[in-house]
This record gives structure tokens, C-alpha cells and sequence, in this order.
């Protein structure tokens, strides 16, 4: 399992919905950020949006598609002088599924939506990800990234018995493909691991720690792996991750048993068995380097924040 894969696969999506949006000039609306990734296609029309790490405006046109992944304010307008309303206030003239905002001009129509995922999980992928991703319609694209999107358009607009779960389940694929095509850009960030999995020398090693996390692996198996020298390939590994082989193998373990801490009944000592650590005192050594916290204080505060998610409003749609 390739590392992309395995990190959408354990994903957890915990809540998602999804809204068609028709806005008639003039309309305008702004967030203060919501802890859920949002998404949004433009069926039609055109559109700007800026947020907090994205002042300048960016331009929307039928067909582009805009992730924000970042817990932050965003505007959503037509013209830089229209006024915004709150998302609270659009959000109370929702009629199920589908919002408009009444203006006498020009309509444009969005798909938006979004998904609140663990942070746990998706922390690999968030760290090396920018805020913000605009998927212009005039780049490539793969016939199954607009097919995604077309389903998309076409399951919001005739509603049916299923629309939100097939809605909710293309806006994951949604994220998927953006993050493909991010990739195939080449206007992915020129760090991190995701830059390590798009390289053709380093991406066999990233896999062998992927499948087998457990072994003892060595910078000299691991360059072996990649085909390459142990010197150029630690030299490469840190140049382009940003930390050792060793250092992603330890931080990857201890991802993997902060995982099985929210989400099974195992023993610290089983967890620390399950990724590659012999004696509980070595995994709490690693785990507090790593995370700052000894294992057992890491689960209890999960615990606590698994209880007041289970407790949270359901979050605002827009």
C-alpha cells in the first residue's frame, strides 16, 4: 500500500453535508472557519474568495473547485463592494439541501460542502498540505476527476433517497483526486513526505516502511530499498522530508500507536508491541519524545476529547 492510500484509508470521517448554493448578485458571505475541511465547486457563475493565509483575491470560474483545509476565516463573494452576510445567517435560509441568496442580478450556482475528519488521522497529510488548494477548470484533468465532479453537479442538483451519503462519499473522492492532481501539478509543497512518495528514488523506500513499520530497519536497508547509496540517500531523505530515516520511521510508529490509542481497547504494552517496539519503556521514551506526553496521559486526554466531539452542535453546512 503506497503511503497516499494508506493515510485516506484510515481517515475518520466523523460528520459531512453538503448545500447547492444559488448566490444572485450582489451576495457575499464570510466565515470565521469551521474544524472541518470544505470544499466547494463552481457549477456556474463565477465567484472570489479569500481567507486568512489567502488575502489576495482569488478568482473562481465555472468548473474550479477550492478545498480549504485550514481552521480559518474565508470570504465568498461576487464583487470586492458587496456585503457578506454571516454563514450563521445564510445558513437560516437553508431549505433542505439548497440555499439562495436573493439578489436582481446574475446567478451563480456552487456545490459546496464539508467533511470533519479526526485530526489524528489526517495530521500527516494536513502538515504538508498548503491551507488552501484552487483546482483551476483549464488544468488537466483526469477523465475520473471530472467524472467525480459531474457526479457531483448532477447528485445535488435531483435530489434522491441517498443524496447525502453519495454526496458525502464523492466529496472524499473529491479530496482524493485534488490531491492526485496536486501531485501530477507538481505545485505540491517541496517538502515533506508527500514530496518523498512523488519521488522516484525515494518512494520505494517511504512504501517498505509503510507496509512493514514493525522491522528494525536501518538507513543502509532502506537505501538499498531506494537503489541508492546510504550517503546520497540520507542526504536526499533529509533534504526533501526534513528530518532523518530513522526520525520518519519513529515518528510514523508513534502516529500508528497514537491511532490504536483512540481507537482500540489495547494494552500500551500491546500497542507498543504492534509498531516495532520490544519493551513498553523504549515506546514511552519515543512516544514522549515525539508527542510530549507520556502514553497513558495521551490516552486519557483522547478520551476527553472524544466525549465533548460526541457532545458538539452539528457544524454549519455553508
Amino acid at each position: 500500500m503506497d503511503p497516499l492510500t494508506e493515510m485516506f484509508s484510515s481517515m475518520r470521517v466523523r460528520r459531512s453535508g453538503f448545500t447547492r448554493l444559488d448566490a444572485h448578485a450582489p451576495w457575499g458571505l464570510e466565515s470565521g472557519g469551521e474544524p472541518a475541511i470544505k470544499f466547494g465547486l463552481v457549477v456556474d457563475g463565477t465567484g472570489v474568495l479569500t481567507t486568512r493565509s489567502n488575502p489576495e483575491p482569488i478568482r473562481l470560474k465555472s468548473g474550479d473547485v477550492f478545498i480549504i483545509l485550514a481552521d480559518e476565516p474565508y470570504q465568498l463573494y461576487d464583487h470586492q463592494g458587496s456585503t457578506r452576510m454571516a454563514c450563521v445567517d445564510v445558513e437560516a435560509m437553508r431549505v433542505g439541501s439548497y440555499i439562495r441568496l436573493s439578489g436582481d442580478g446574475p446567478a451563480s450556482t456552487f456545490v459546496s460542502g464539508f467533511f470533519e475528519i479526526d485530526r489524528m488521522d489526517a495530521k500527516p497529510l494536513l502538515c504538508v498540505l498548503p491551507p488552501l488548494l484552487h483546482l483551476k477548470r483549464e488544468q488537466q484533468r483526469t477523465a475520473a476527476f471530472q467524472s467525480v465532479l459531474d457526479l457531483l453537479a448532477a447528485e445535488t442538483e435531483n435530489l434522491r433517497l441517498g443524496s447525502e451519503a453519495a454526496a458525502a462519499r464523492l466529496f472524499e473522492l473529491l479530496f482524493i483526486h485534488s490531491v492526485r492532481a496536486l501531485i501530477d501539478e507538481c505545485s505540491m509543497p517541496k517538502k515533506g513526505w508527500l514530496a518523498a512518495a512523488a519521488d522516484k528514488n525515494l518512494a520505494p523506500a517511504l512504501r517498505a516502511i509503510h507496509a512493514d513499520p514493525k522491522r528494525t530497519w536501518t538507513v543502509e536497508m532502506l537505501a538499498k530499498t531506494a537503489g541508492m547509496s546510504r550517503s546520497a540517500f540520507a542526504a536526499r531523505f533529509r533534504n526533501l522530508v526534513g528530518q532523518t530515516p530513522l526520525g520518519y520511521v519513529t515518528d510514523w510508529r508513534i502516529h500508528m500507536a497514537s491511532r490504536l490509542m483512540e481507537t482500540s481497547s489495547l494494552r500500551i504494552a500491546g500497542i507498543a508491541r504492534s509498531v516495532g517496539y520490544e519493551s513498553e519503556a523504549a515506546f514511552t521514551k519515543a512516544f514522549k519524545k515525539v508527542t510530549g506526553s507520556k502514553p497513558s496521559a495521551f490516552r486519557k486526554a483522547t478520551m476527553g476529547r472524544e466525549k465533548l466531539q460526541v457532545e458538539a452542535a452539528a457544524l454549519p453546512e455553508i
